[in-house]
């Protein structure tokens, strides 16, 4: 074995351990305000809600952008579960804490005198710049058969990073989710 090769196995050797030394981070969205909710006030509006989230940002790694048309995958700084699941679950759990008489479940809380409210809400751009802000822009539909409801919307929200740290984005992005929260709280009808 010739010495190039011996040293080239030695970095190889070397990288590929401090690499496996990295920790890995995990970050979660919250549900905002974190106020408790309200109890539960009659009649209930039984919402189906439906949520996606572009492609490019849901994965398990975080991505931050690095300029217009650059992005950073940041292999240790990860979600702990699928970011989809989480904007689903916050959006969910963030209009339910402005509204009592929302409840947001499957199509098991079905009620035969009255059809659930559907609400389908897609993340059309979702990013966050490092040292800058996250940003989210949504549209969405919010279908009230009942009360012969169709309504559209869409709108665009963001957050400054309250710090240089990766959990100030997780931050940041429950900032933005929440106030689209309102916003689709406000578009459903009260009965």
């Amino acid at each position: 074995m010739n010495m190039r090769t011996l040293r080239v196995g030695l970095w190889a050797t070397l990288l590929t351990a401090a690499c496996a030394s990295t920790p890995d981070h995990f970050y979660t969205l919250s549900a905002l305000p974190d106020s408790a909710r309200e109890p539960l006030s009659p009649p209930i509006v039984h919402v189906l809600l439906n949520v996606t989230v572009p492609a490019l940002v849901d994965r398990s790694e975080m991505v931050v952008s690095t300029s217009k048309n650059g992005i950073l995958v940041l292999d240790h700084e990860r979600w702990a579960v699928p970011l989809s699941e989480q904007v689903s679950q916050t959006l969910a759990r963030d209009i339910e804490k402005r509204r009592g008489d929302i409840l947001i479940g499957d199509r098991g809380f079905d009620q035969a005198s009255s059809p659930p409210v559907t609400m389908k809400v897609d993340i059309v751009r979702m990013s966050a710049q490092r040292g800058g802000q996250a940003s989210i822009e949504a549209h969405w539909r919010i279908v009230d058969a009942s009360a012969g409801v169709d309504e559209i919307g869409s709108a665009a929200f963001e957050e400054p990073l309250g710090g240089e740290g990766y959990a100030s984005v997780a931050q940041a992005y429950s900032q933005t989710l929440s106030a689209l929260a309102g916003k689709l709280a406000e578009g459903v009808r009260r009965r």
